[in-house]
């Protein structure tokens, strides 16, 4: 059931501001799931990663919607992967300080190392519908939930984000429910904010991308990091090529894949290999 169109809203979305640290990040996002960072990009990274995508958006065709996953993907929106390939700025936003500091307290309980999930961009149009509100981490199987929040997603502004252009509706406390409760109208609301800030949520914390009614485009960065066992979202060794991957600084290389991974330290064992090693070999060839 959709309640997205509904008016009566009483739920609303903590919002800090551009100072605000990794720990109050953490302590927000405990307490309702989601939080809002004001001026989370400088205007002059959000200027950049914004012309260096253009050209891209500009070459997108619109997906056709035959299926209910393209009904979740939308008719009217425009969806990028490989942007590491596609910006020379993207690592200056995939190395955020504060942001990894948040991976690391979140998902390094359960891992010895996190990876990137997925970067997409994300343009909503004019006359696009409310998709189907939805958790993050079900991309995976509930036998792997035991280790929740599977995935954490930053929401970067492009563009303002406002109710009538497809702001992202989010729930805050859901992350806490057990899975099949369904929202009450009033405990919906939207990330409303203004380009450069960023909407972090964790994987369990209910979502999903609004109704555009403005015909003002919404656009947005979607950076998402798992756990460095899972499969991600977005497979970055095909979109990525190697001579791009080997411009990035080794961080943003680990994260996009290129790392083997480790799990003894937690009983586990050696995975993501490659001729029995670290697929950073192929970067070094």
């Amino acid at each position: 059931m959709d309640h997205r169109e509904e008016n009566t809203v009483t739920a609303n979305v903590t919002q800090l501001p551009e100072t605000a640290s990794a720990e109050d990040i953490l302590q927000a996002l405990d307490k309702d799931g989601v939080v809002i960072v004001r001026d989370f990009l400088s205007s002059g990274l959000v200027e950049r990663l914004n012309a260096e995508l253009q050209p891209h958006i500009d070459a997108c065709r619109m997906r056709d919607v035959q299926t209910g996953y393209d009904d979740f993907l939308g008719g009217s929106t425009v969806r990028l992967h490989g942007i590491a390939a596609k910006s020379d700025s993207f690592p200056d936003a995939l190395l955020e300080p504060r942001m990894l500091a948040v991976m690391d307290a979140l998902l390094k309980p359960n891992c010895t190392d996190y990876r990137l999930s997925a970067a997409e961009l994300i343009e909503i149009r004019g006359g696009e519908t409310a998709q189907v509100i939805h958790r993050d981490d079900d991309s995976w199987p509930r036998a792997a939930q035991a280790a929740a929040p599977l995935v954490i997603n930053v929401m970067m502004a492009l563009t303002d984000y406002t109710e009538d252009n497809g702001a992202t509706v989010v729930v805050p406390g859901s992350h806490k429910w057990d899975v099949d409760r369904v929202p009450e109208a009033d405990e919906i609301t939207h990330a409303v904010m203004p380009a450069g800030s960023a909407a972090i949520f964790t994987g369990q914390c209910l979502h999903g991308g609004g109704t555009n009614t403005s015909g003002k485009v919404r656009r947005g960065l979607s950076v998402s990091f798992c756990h460095g066992w899972l499969v991600p979202v977005e497979n970055s060794w095909l979109g990525v090529p190697l001579e791009r991957v080997r411009q990035l600084p080794e961080r943003a290389q680990e994260l996009l894949g290129y790392a083997a991974y480790d799990g003894t330290s937690m009983g586990g064992g050696m995975i993501n290999m490659y001729e029995v090693g670290s697929p950073k070999a192929l970067l070094e060839s």
